[in-house]
């Protein structure tokens, strides 16, 4: 069935200018860092190449050349990642997947270490003291203040993604059976703790989250800056068969 352009009513452009004066009015956080030479990857992810591969002098215009792994900065992590038997690539899910009122969990003030492991209990009292929690078909958002102490592009970098917390199983299963959509974190595995460029266990990635067709977002930035509920807004690229996708994320809050 064709849409008829003319069957839409000025009740219906109204909506569409109500709501983007709606989103214009609130606090707008991008979650995502620069794509730059030198960030933080997975060591055995490939590294991100940009080239200056048109120059205006030379060629009549300028264009840079890209070789981009799918988890490359802000990501999204699809099921097949994991489980290639499950057939979920990225692709398989709606453009709106992560389009979704989000609920930050903020744990930065914790300083948690290298191999540290968010547990339940912190999770429910940090729940009970602010008195939110993320519900069905919301996005939790955690963060362990990593981005905003160790993101870094110079030689060091790497100390980022070899290095990071994790989540504890009975706190991913928490968050499984809220019925969320989807998590994100501020480090390069979410649920992984990783030591000295070892990861740990990842039963989000393995049994929990991904199987049961929740995404799984990572190296979110500026996550400090967020209210406790904001609508997140992001959609990966389709990419064919995708592990997952380069995402950039924007929050938008109320406050």
């Amino acid at each position: 069935m064709s849409l008829n352009p003319g069957a839409f009513t000025a009740h219906d452009q109204g909506l569409a200018s109500q709501l983007g004066a709606a989103l214009r009015s609130m606090r707008m956080v991008d979650l995502s860092p620069t794509l730059e030479r030198g960030i933080p990857n997975w060591p055995m992810h490939p590294p991100l190449v940009i080239d200056k591969a048109r120059e205006v002098e030379r060629d009549g215009y300028y264009c840079q050349y890209l070789m981009i792994s799918e988890h490359t900065g802000t990501h999204v992590d699809a099921p097949v990642h994991f489980h290639p038997d499950l057939a979920m690539s990225i692709d398989t899910f709606p453009a709106d997947k992560l389009i979704a009122p989000a609920v930050l969990y903020d744990f930065s003030e914790h300083n948690l270490q290298p191999g540290d492991l968010l547990t339940l209990d912190m999770v429910l009292a940090y729940e009970e003291a602010r008195g939110v929690q993320v519900g069905r078909g919301e996005i939790a958002l955690v963060n362990f203040g990593w981005m905003q102490r160790y993101w870094r592009t110079d030689s060091q970098s790497t100390w980022f993604v070899k290095n990071s917390p994790g989540i504890r199983e009975d706190a991913i299963i928490h968050f499984k059976e809220r019925g969320i959509r989807a998590i994100g974190c501020d480090t390069v595995a979410c649920d992984m703790a990783v030591i000295d460029g070892v990861g740990q266990e990842t039963t989000g990635h393995t049994t929990h989250w991904l199987p049961n067709g929740i995404l799984i977002i990572e190296m979110l930035t500026n996550l400090e800056k967020l209210s406790l509920r904001s609508l997140f807004v992001a959609t990966p690229l389709k990419i064919k068969e995708g592990s997952g996708s380069p995402i950039r994320p924007l929050a938008f809050c109320e406050d």
